[in-house]
């Protein structure tokens, strides 16, 4: 699958918005994120980044203005708090229980020669008390070694 084109110019043909009024074709407009899906069921959905018809970008999307931003020395801090832990045991050890324990929070599927792709659960852990702008993940692998995420947290909604 290719990557966007985010160097194409912005669609202005219309296409994917008269296609988007159409119940019975499954392209929906999302007005609040300012994006354009094509729609399975309610949790499956592709964004479309290119008009099907011009090939033009579509409009910008406003997601990144539902989470804060992250400051590149939030992100250096948080990276050195989590450096020296290895295991489960030294993260608990160092940041006490997790606000969140998922037992199969994370999923990775991967190819296998050429065999069926296999697919891996993996706990997963969110603590959201140790900085106030990012959600710390940690990943659980074999023998209790983790590795560490840092995601924005959601903007505080009215």
């Amino acid at each position: 699958m290719s990557k966007p084109n985010f160097e194409a110019p912005r669609c202005e043909c219309g296409t994917l918005e008269a296609l988007s009024k159409e119940p019975s074709i499954p392209i929906v407009f999302d007005a609040e994120l300012n994006e354009y899906n094509i729609v399975g069921t309610p949790l499956q959905q592709v964004l479309i980044y290119h008009c099907i018809f011009c090939g033009g970008q579509t409009p910008a999307s406003r997601r990144e203005e539902l989470f804060m931003h992250v400051t590149r020395e939030e992100f250096e801090r948080l990276k050195k708090a989590t450096s020296g832990l290895r295991t489960l045991d030294d993260v608990v050890g160092a940041f006490g229980p997790p606000d969140f324990d998922h037992p199969a929070g994370i999923s990775s599927t991967e190819p296998v020669g050429l065999g069926p792709p296999r697919t891996t659960n993996f706990r997963q852990m969110t603590f959201s008390a140790l900085s106030d702008t990012a959600n710390v993940y940690v990943a659980i692998g074999l023998n209790d070694k983790v590795q560490f995420s840092f995601t924005p947290k959601p903007v505080a909604r009215d």
